[in-house]
C-alpha cells in the first residue's frame, strides 16, 4: 500500500490565497484541507489530524491566536506542527510556530517552507 499523502490544513480566510496555497502545496505531492475561520480550523483538526497547520492569525469569528492557544492547550493535538502566514507588523514572535511568514509571500515559497517542516511520515 503506498504511503499517504501529506495532509495540510490551510487557515485562511482570502478564498484566493487559500486556492493559491493549496494549488502549491498539491504540485509538491501534498493534499489540502481548507478552513476560512478559527471554527473550522478546530473542527478540521479534530476530523482530520493534519500533518501541519498553516495559519493566518487575523480571522473571522475565531482568531488564529485562539488556534495557537487550543493547540497549545490540547496535549492531543499540541504535536501537529505550525506554520504561521500573517500580515501583521511587526511579525511576532510565537512559541508554537515553527516558522512565521510575512504577508505577501509567494504561494511556492510557502509550499516549500511547508514540505521542509513535515513531519517524517509515521510507520
Amino acid at each position: 500500500m503506498p504511503p499517504s499523502r501529506p495532509r495540510v490544513l490551510v487557515v485562511e480566510d482570502d478564498p484566493q490565497l487559500a486556492h493559491l496555497y493549496c494549488t502549491s502545496l498539491a504540485l509538491r505531492g501534498m493534499a489540502c484541507v481548507r478552513a476560512a475561520d478559527g471554527v473550522g480550523a478546530l473542527r478540521s483538526i479534530d476530523e482530520t489530524r493534519p500533518s501541519l497547520i498553516l495559519l493566518d492569525l487575523n480571522l473571522p469569528t475565531v482568531s488564529g491566536w485562539t488556534v495557537l492557544r487550543e493547540l497549545e492547550d490540547n496535549p492531543l493535538i499540541r504535536d501537529i506542527p505550525v506554520i504561521v502566514v500573517t500580515g501583521e507588523e511587526p511579525v511576532p514572535r510565537l512559541r508554537h510556530a515553527l516558522v512565521v511568514l510575512c504577508k505577501p509571500c509567494d504561494p511556492d515559497y510557502v509550499a516549500k517552507v511547508v514540505a521542509d517542516h513535515l513531519p517524517a511520515p509515521r510507520i
